[in-house]
């Protein structure tokens, strides 16, 4: 933006960067970026049903704030509350005259909205609460509406809106942008409407050479194949231990981030905290080492090691497509499209579960191991779960296990584990025995790890610590750090996740059911 201190907006699309559709990866990482324009971010969300109830996005310094439906997580509808927090622009006109702000009144009254608006149907009114005697007048343009405080007194169903407004509304209290004609006609779908743009702004306008098509959900099969369903509606496979990293470069284009797979490969996920609200105050931004984001990649800890025995050393970041080691193993980082991706060695397929025909169409490696020949072997979805340590790291991705026989309903990423977990134990029992899938690893790991220790982390089988409700975070230098609010110094602890192991299948779970991570390998 030219001028820091004001945001554009344009009905039925955006406010500044911040687009309808996009993800909350993509507006987050962005706004983190610039702490001058934003210096608070807060976040609102559901720690019992984060995947059914709307993330807030709120701007307290900024008077707006953006609301993404939980299971997609992408931008469904921008909110400016204060009109006297910064400068709004419509169409090169100011909506608060700048002169104004200081005064801390935004004068936008009807007629001003006239003006850079134009006409339009009469609106709802919406009386506040019992006995009061003001009520709420929402009057809508295709893709955007304003709200005017209207006295009770003042309003009835045939008077004519300009007049009233105009004579007895108070000045606007808040407006709203959204895909869709009018209000009346959006609310009820708003938040289950498909977008009508990606969700990486970075694809807008692009050419359909440019930035590889983004993956709006994936289909598991089991015996090592994957499909990724592109927004094109073009379906792209892969293979583990066949497809190999030039595969990758051509159908996905170069990763964000390519990093070696740690000699410290035995360090267990646990990566979860549970608070109602999270509070960013924005320091100096964060140093962009990986790629053009400012966080580290995957789940990547403050205790450098990673979940899922994928550490990553940042003192050893490969930018070639190739491993610098014959049997080296390295990580392909998609942060925008939700997932890394292990190459390797080729290695023995999972066997499927019972009751799936070998036949079924997925394949089977012929591959041998050979030096410097590197393939996919391992592949992890990011949930993105509000509350989970990794938070913010990786966009969602949506997957569904597409083979499993015997399930009452599809599994699928926005699925709770306890609903499906029996299942798999069941579908795998002749694979492994039933009760190392039925207990799970249960992670313990501080925000700041321990100076004394080589992980930082604990892992109890089966155990709980305790945790409180609440906590608070501040945006630094580290990625999203853990304030430390404890009178005596004491650090503060996540909320415990559990891992599950499953042949071929490997799940992060969260206190509340949710599944933060899946691994296929």
């Amino acid at each position: 933006m030219a001028d820091p201190t004001s945001l554009p907006f344009r009905a039925a699309h955006s406010l500044g960067f911040m687009i309808l559709g996009a993800s909350l990866f993509d507006v987050l990482t962005k706004l983190k970026t610039d702490t001058r324009t934003f210096p608070k971010i807060d976040l609102t969300f559901s720690p019992e049903t984060p995947l059914k109830t709307t993330i807030i996005v709120s701007l307290p310094k900024n008077g707006f704030r953006l609301r993404f439906d939980a299971p997609d997580q992408r931008l469904r509808l921008i909110e400016i509350t204060d009109f006297t927090r910064m400068l709004f622009t419509f169409k090169g006109g100011e909506l608060v005259p700048a002169q104004s702000l200081a005064t801390g009144q935004s004068y936008l009254t009807y007629k001003k909205v006239y003006q850079l608006f134009g006409p339009t149907y009469p609106g709802e009114f919406i009386p506040l609460k019992h006995g009061s005697n003001q009520g709420l007048y929402i009057l809508s343009w295709p893709g955007l509406s304003v709200t005017f405080p209207v006295p009770v007194a003042s309003f009835t169903p045939d008077k004519d809106h300009a007049a009233m407004l105009t004579a007895s509304a108070s000045p606007a209290t808040a407006l709203a942008i959204y895909e869709g004609r009018f209000w009346p006609e959006v609310r009820n779908h708003l938040f289950a409407y498909v977008p009508a743009n990606p969700r990486s702004s970075s694809l807008l306008g692009r050419p359909k050479e440019g930035s590889a098509d983004e993956v709006e959900h994936v289909s598991i099969y089991g015996a090592g194949r994957v499909e990724l369903l592109r927004r094109s509606g073009s379906k792209t496979p892969i293979i583990l231990s066949q497809t190999t990293p030039q595969d990758l470069i051509t159908e996905l284009g170069p990763p964000d981030a390519v990093m070696p797979r740690s000699r410290h490969n035995d360090d267990p996920p646990g990566k979860t905290g549970r608070n109602l609200a999270y509070t960013f105050d924005s320091g100096q931004p964060a140093p962009a080492s990986h790629g053009s984001y400012s966080s580290n990649p995957s789940s990547y800890s403050s205790t450098n090691t990673d979940t899922y025995e994928t550490d990553f050393d940042e003192d050893e970041e490969t930018n070639g497509a190739e491993a610098s080691q014959a049997n080296e193993q390295q990580y392909y980082c998609y942060f925008e499209h939700g997932f890394d991706i292990l190459l390797g060695p080729p290695t023995d397929i999972s066997l499927l579960p019972k009751g799936v025909d070998d036949t079924s169409g997925a394949p089977r490696s012929t591959l041998t191991p050979v030096n410097g020949h590197l393939t996919v072997t391992q592949i992890i979805f990011h949930g993105n779960i509000p509350g989970s340590y990794s938070f913010n790291r990786h966009r969602r991705s949506r997957w569904s296990l597409n083979y499993i026989p015997s399930c009452d309903t599809p599994i699928t990423s926005e699925s709770p584990f306890s609903s499906f977990h029996q299942t798999l134990v069941k579908s795998f029992s002749h694979i492994w025995p039933a009760q190392d899938m039925s207990e799970g690893m249960v992670i313990v790991r501080s925000w700041g790890g321990d100076a004394d220790s080589m992980t930082g982390s604990a892992i109890l089988i089966n155990g709980e610590m305790d945790m409180e409700d609440d906590a608070e975070f501040i945006n630094g230098s580290d990625g999203w750090e853990r304030e430390k609010k404890d009178e005596k110094g004491d650090e503060q602890w996540l909320r415990n996740t559990k891992l599950y192991k499953f042949p071929g299948l490997m799940f992060e779970v969260m206190h509340n059911g949710a599944v933060s991570a899946l691994t296929v390998c």
